[in-house]
């Protein structure tokens, strides 16, 4: 006597519509939106158009060579979230007051303002409690100590930001130029606001520069986007005619 044995049709496996309908939605719009917040913390608004994916990466090292916008590129996850801590190293003339004008609360802001030759391993430790983290190297590192800093960014997700050109690998460099203030009249008045054109560069997706025209500060002490003259909003015709 013979016997046939047939498999037992396996129902669990997902039939093609099934797994078209998934690839889909893992290469959605949402989806790519949700893998990119992941990765990333917002930024204060008029920020968003300088940066990949207008988000600060998590886990990088970000050159930001300019007071005021590291600052305010500090202030934006804090400002987003009242579980986010943010901690200054190396730089006790940070101006705190400034940078609550920005949006950075003081409550859950740590300082480390002379942590001597041990910058690296005082940041590595913080890595651990803070999102974001402000260092102002006070000294040239040892290339063990800046992979093992750098190695500890990437596993805590904690994004460095540097005021001076960095000694490791950087993912990004925040400048400014074009700068020029505004509020003082012919021998007096007071400095209202500055505007500047800002500029990131970097590695990957950042290859492209980006730039984005800025009040910084504004009027009211914080970044907002600056906004063309009336004049540069005319035709280059009438420009040219001298209306």
């Amino acid at each position: 006597m013979s016997v046939r044995i047939a498999a037992v049709p396996d129902t669990a496996a997902p039939t093609t519509g099934a797994r078209l309908a998934g690839l889909l939605e893992e290469t959605s719009p949402r989806a790519r939106r949700a893998r990119v917040e992941a990765a990333t913390r917002p930024v204060l608004p008029a920020l968003e158009p300088l940066l990949p994916d207008g988000r600060l990466p998590k886990g990088t090292v970000i050159e930001v060579l300019d007071h005021a916008l590291l600052l305010a590129t500090a202030a934006g996850p804090a400002a987003a979230s009242d579980l986010l801590w943010t901690a200054i190293i190396g730089w006790p003339e940070a101006g705190l007051a400034a940078a609550r004008s920005y949006g950075l609360p003081w409550e859950r802001t740590l300082l480390a303002d002379h942590p001597g030759d041990q910058w690296a391993e005082t940041a590595s430790v913080l890595a651990d409690a803070c999102d974001t983290i402000i260092l102002r190297p006070t000294g040239p590192p040892a290339p063990r100590q800046l992979a093992r800093l750098e190695q500890r960014l990437r596993t805590t997700g904690a994004t460095l930001l540097t005021p001076t050109p960095w000694p490791g690998t950087a993912d990004l460099r925040l400048t400014v130029g074009d700068s020029s203030w505004s509020g003082i009249g012919d021998g007096y008045g007071a400095l209202e606001s500055r505007a500047v054109t800002a500029r990131c560069t970097g590695r990957g997706r950042a290859a492209r520069p980006r730039e984005a025209r800025l009040l910084l500060p504004d009027v009211d002490g914080g970044v907002s986007t600056a906004v063309a003259s009336p004049a540069a909003q005319l035709p280059a015709e009438v420009r040219a005619a001298g209306w």
